[in-house]
């Protein structure tokens, strides 16, 4: 009988065992490292994404409304403490006045996006002196409205103004009356526009807890009727306005005291400290990206 004879095979020794291992935990430590680092730099970079949008989104919102406003009589009101909120009065449709009454106006409008006009709320009416070329508003009670004049109604062709058969992009002009009385002077012919009342203000944001919100409140005629709506969040309390006043201050830097006379206000700067919406893990606060941006309103004078 033959026996067959098998050389013996060597196995790992433990000392061969131990160095494996430590030589995968440090690859395995080294890889783990890598990747929560490469996740922290992406939530830091989206983070950072979030909150630039932010910003860049209260820019867009506020430019539309802010540039609209005229140099003068446009600012209604601000906040003279922390310099928070601004009120202003906001063209909706231009046009020229084709008839003078004792109590209202008749006023023949281009035409105008439907969207915008439905979704205002009327504050009154401005006229603008020929003389002085500055806009005298006319402010709205709540009996105060604007009423669409029919074809019927000839004042503003005999007048020779004809903007409700002006159509522009697939929308027509119209021929309104409105109330109350226009301001003393005004004729026939002078430049008009329709405008509604627009708050902009920082304040306690309703989705972010302990941060501020940028919220945009359309007043209605008399404060009858109004819509208050936050925009975009988050930003922190340092979130404000400064002002640019005519004549200019120190090289033509924005003031954090607004004059007394706002209508010497031919400008603001709003500062923008949007932060991102969460906290990145290894950090104790949220991302932020401090904008700041400066708008001047329509037809401003400077001394």
């Amino acid at each position: 009988m033959m026996r067959t004879h098998t050389k013996a095979r060597r196995g790992f020794s433990l000392v061969e065992l131990i160095t494996a291992l430590t030589i995968l935990a440090i690859i395995g430590v080294a890889l783990t490292k890598m990747t929560i680092t490469q996740t922290r730099t992406f939530q830091y970079e989206n983070a950072g994404r979030r909150a630039r949008a932010a910003s860049r989104g209260a820019m867009n919102i506020m430019l539309s409304d802010l540039r609209m406003a005229q140099d003068i009589g446009a600012i209604d009101s601000l906040d003279t403490v922390n310099n928070r909120w601004i009120d202003i009065r906001v063209p909706i449709v231009f046009g020229v006045v084709c008839k003078v009454s004792g109590g209202n106006a008749e006023l023949a409008l281009v035409p105008a996006d439907s969207f915008q006009a439905v979704t205002a709320k009327y504050g009154g009416y401005a006229i603008r002196n020929k003389t002085t070329s500055q806009y005298g508003y006319s402010l709205a009670s709540s009996s105060d409205n604007v009423t669409a004049l029919d074809a019927s109604n000839t004042d503003c062709a005999t007048a020779g103004y004809y903007a409700d058969t002006l159509t522009v992009a697939g929308r027509k002009g119209t021929k309104v009356r409105v109330s109350p009385a226009p301001p003393a002077g005004t004729a026939v012919g002078d430049v008009a526009f329709i405008w509604q009342h627009v708050r902009y203000q920082f304040d306690t944001s309703g989705v972010y807890k302990g941060r501020y919100g940028l919220y945009r409140r359309v007043r209605g005629k008399a404060d009858t009727d109004s819509t208050f709506e936050e925009l975009i969040a988050p930003f922190s309390s340092s979130a404000r306005f400064k002002y640019f006043t005519d004549p200019p201050a120190y090289h033509d830097t924005a003031l954090m005291v607004a004059p007394a006379n706002l209508n010497t206000i031919r400008g603001v700067q709003v500062f923008l400290p949007a932060e991102s919406s969460d906290t990145i893990p290894g950090r104790t606060t949220p991302n932020r990206a401090n904008t700041t941006t400066s708008i001047f309103f329509k037809n401003t004078r400077v001394q």
